[in-house]
């Protein structure tokens, strides 16, 4: 058995909460679909399950009830703890919409000590009608929302984590470390430490090719590779021209002259805009790089000799689109390595600064693969990214030098077309910065409130440069749930 524990993801903002707050405590956890075959599940030899689910009140239809007889302890949150409930020989009520915390009375039990009333988010409540083998756990009025098996170490909640939740952490790693005997190993330092030693066992005598993009988790993953295999690995940075100001040169003076790592730059510019040539809407030139960009890399991998193949897959990829499309593996046989496939960006973040990396590094903005073409509404001309990339640079450049870096998630501008009788290339920017900050109980993207004076020497500073630009705007709309963001 390994210590850790497995996570089934049925709602993915649910699974990568739960799997954050374990490993903030040092629990080691791996997120798993929620229809993974039973006995891929088992074949995992993990010290228990974590079944975490949305809070709709349905059923999942993919909850698979040999679960139960895999001899594993099961901590089921949200609608798979309904699900359990039913496989288990119990029934539910009708479902009750609930627009007001409820007071939740907990029964003592091996994850609920110490816990007596809290208040709790129950958006959708289903009471839970259980059989002569389960007992109450949780009541929300009269409601049972919670209960576990007088023999079996299983457990439901038909609840969720929060944000700012004491108790319901408390159940977590009850569960974790109380009944099913995981320890708090996993320090950044201990991940470091065993996912080197797996590189270089995976490798062995051979050499390894690492596709590197300019941001944070194919750089982290190229620095632990690098640890592993040092010479033996060869890293491929494919200059698109989408970066930002610098970015290109900054990054190989940090990776290729600082810390020695060998890296290929291939200057595919031309291609990438060639290839945008005409294209006007978001969605096509998001796939047109994609697939340029794969068409390099494969054209590179076929030349270079290597016995492993390294990717910066982080698990903000793997719940966004599954495995994922990998060019690099369909151009060569050998074995894929993804060292950081279980890490989201911030813990990410984490093992960088562990590392060594210094914070501009670390601490860099988001920044998405598809670059400043995205961000050029309309076609992404070279004349346009070039007027995109200096006033994105200016506008960061103020940004830090007003000391705001720190308290802002994003910022960045943006580049599109006036509809203006005189002028068919009437240009304007829009100037976008914006916080996460907590609505209703929500986590969500806020437009920040940036100083005047700050907005002043942008806007000044633009206009020097560009004085044919129409307007200078600052966006101040809204932004949609931090984590649905940080999942796309």
């Amino acid at each position: 058995m390994q210590d850790m524990l497995l996570i089934l993801n049925f709602d993915s903002r649910y699974a990568s909460t739960v799997a954050m707050k374990l490993r903030a405590e040092r629990i080691d956890c791996r997120i798993l679909p929620g229809d993974t075959p039973f006995e891929k599940v088992v074949a995992q030899g993990a010290l228990g399950l974590v079944l975490a689910g949305g809070v709709t009140g349905e059923i999942p239809e993919t909850l698979d009830g040999r679960l139960l007889s895999a001899g594993l302890p099961v901590l089921a949150l949200g609608d798979p703890a309904l699900g359990l409930v039913s496989l288990l020989g119990g029934s539910l009520g009708p479902i009750e919409s609930m627009e007001e915390p409820l007071t939740v009375r907990f029964q003592p039990s091996r994850v609920t000590e110490g816990i007596g009333e809290s208040e709790r988010l129950v958006p959708m409540l289903r009471s839970m009608l259980l059989s002569d083998d389960l007992q109450s756990l949780a009541m929300a009025e009269e409601h049972v929302i919670g209960f576990m098996h007088s023999e079996l170490p299983i457990l439901g909640f038909s609840f969720q984590l929060e944000s700012n939740d004491p108790d319901g952490m408390s159940m977590l790693m009850r569960f974790a470390q109380d009944v099913c005997g995981c320890s708090a190993w996993l320090t950044d330092n201990a991940f470091i430490n065993s996912t080197r030693d797996g590189i270089a066992a995976a490798v062995g005598d051979g050499r390894a090719l690492c596709a590197m993009t300019g941001g944070l988790d194919s750089g982290v993953a190229a620095m632990l590779a690098h640890r592993a295999l040092g010479n033996r690995l060869q890293c491929v940075f494919i200059d698109t021209g989408l970066l930002r100001e610098n970015e290109a040169a900054e990054f190989l003076a940090y990776y290729e002259r600082t810390l020695g790592m060998q890296i290929m730059r291939i200057n595919a510019q031309d291609r990438f805009l060639e290839a945008l040539k005409g294209v006007t809407h978001h969605t096509e030139k998001a796939v047109i790089i994609a697939d340029v960009y794969h068409q390099v890399l494969q054209e590179t991998a076929l030349k270079m000799p290597h016995q492993a193949l390294i990717r910066g897959t982080s698990a903000n990829d793997v719940l966004n689109t599954g495995d994922g499309y990998n060019s690099l593996a369909i151009a060569s046989q050998a074995p894929l390595i993804e060292p950081l496939r279980e890490l989201f960006k911030e813990e990410i973040r984490h093992i960088g600064e562990s590392l060594g990396m210094p914070p501009e590094i670390y601490q860099a903005q988001p920044f998405p693969g598809t670059g400043l073409a995205l961000r050029v509404l309309g076609e992404a001309t070279a004349e346009r990214l070039d007027i995109l990339r200096r006033v994105d640079a200016i506008f960061r450049e103020e940004i830090r030098e007003a000391g705001l870096q720190r308290r802002l998630w994003k910022y960045f501008a943006v580049l599109y077309h006036l509809q203006h009788e005189s002028d068919s290339e009437a240009l304007a920017v829009a100037l976008r910065a914006v916080t996460v900050g907590s609505v209703g109980g929500k986590t969500r993207v806020l437009p920040a409130r940036l100083p005047y004076d700050l907005q002043e020497r942008v806007s000044e500073r633009i206009l020097q440069e560009y004085p044919h630009l129409l307007r200078i705007v600052n966006d101040i709309t809204p932004g949609a749930s931090y984590a649905e963001i940080e999942l796309r």
